[in-house]
């Protein structure tokens, strides 16, 4: 087989393996990093468009997401979070000392629809695995983290 084959059949393997991955995709949503998402979690601002939830531990969640009101959250794996100031910083600092016992960072992100408009915000710590997937009339299934995605969700501290 000849060289010029080779490359030829390879580009065509990987244009066919792109294309098969975006038929597959095409509901599912992305996660984009954003510092001022980041921000105004760590500044404990609510925005009164979204509704809120979080995932984990009462104590120690490892995801906060708010959702545009205009969004329906489709599946029962989210605890709603009442729009409260007080509890909302108190959340989200223990959320950050909890990461910071170890190593971890918490990041801030825009959730988008697959056509990539902006339908919520999520904040966790970096690393987690992150998916949402689009269903009809504004429903929406976001898929919580695995619980085993970091060693502080399962309740012992590192080292203590």
């Amino acid at each position: 087989m000849k060289k010029a084959d080779k490359k030829y059949r390879l580009l065509l393997l990987s244009v066919m393996m792109l294309f098969g991955c975006a038929a597959v995709t095409h509901d599912f949503g992305t996660f984009r990093p954003d510092q001022s998402v980041e921000k105004n979690f760590e500044a404990f601002q609510l925005d009164p468009a979204m509704n809120y939830y979080f995932s984990g531990s009462d104590v120690y969640p490892s995801v906060i997401m708010g959702l545009h009101k205009q969004y329906q959250l489709e599946n029962d794996l989210w605890r709603p979070l009442a729009p409260d100031q007080r509890l909302f910083k108190e959340l989200i600092t223990s959320m950050q000392a909890r990461a910071r016992d170890f190593g971890k960072i918490q990041r801030g992100y825009v959730m988008q629809s697959p056509e990539g408009q902006a339908i919520g915000v999520w904040y966790s710590p970096f690393g987690l695995q992150m998916r949402l997937k689009m269903g009809a009339d504004g429903k929406v299934v976001v898929y919580t983290p695995d619980p085993n995605s970091y060693p502080y969700h399962s309740g012992g501290r590192r080292g203590r």
